[in-house]
């Protein structure tokens, strides 16, 4: 009778490993599967965040609006005038925003993600060059606008 009573418990212990085992392997492979879930959704969410700071910027710039006075946080790096035969010819301005992780603007010290904008005004063309890249230099999403500006009053009676 001790016989049987000692195997059944080991076919039991050796069951019970089995199912152990089993629910080790599911286990890992759901979490990894969770993991690359969480990633591509992170990335999905700076690519639709950068897309839509991109082309809010761009409708700030074909309003003619000043873009300091709705992105505050853009800082100025450089603006020059290329001259042509002593005039001007044409002018470029190029701004930077830096945001956080969770696409907060931020100080360029916890930046996480930045936003370049390069403007080029020609006569009344403008170009703008937007560009927001990761913290590895990665570039996340480019948009180039070109847009014309319309003449003032007394331009046009110039």
């Amino acid at each position: 009778m001790k016989k049987q009573a000692s195997n059944s418990s080991r076919l039991f212990f050796i069951e019970f490993l089995i199912v152990l085992f089993f629910f080790l392997i599911i286990g890992t492979v759901c979490l990894r599967v969770f993991a690359a879930a969480y990633s591509v959704t992170r990335d999905a969410n700076a690519l639709a965040n950068a897309q839509s700071t991109a082309a809010s910027i761009a409708e700030v710039l074909e309003a003619g609006e000043n873009i300091e006075k709705y992105f505050p946080e853009a800082m100025l790096i450089s603006e020059s005038e290329t001259l042509v035969s002593g005039e001007d010819d044409s002018q470029t301005a190029i701004y930077e925003i830096t945001y956080n992780s969770e696409f907060q603007e931020s100080d360029a010290n916890n930046a996480f993600y930045t936003l370049n904008l390069a403007v080029t005004a020609e006569d009344h063309n403008q170009t703008a060059q937007i560009t927001v890249v990761d913290r590895t230099g990665e570039t996340l999403y480019e948009l180039s606008v070109t847009y014309h500006l319309s003449l003032t009053r007394e331009e046009a009676l110039t």
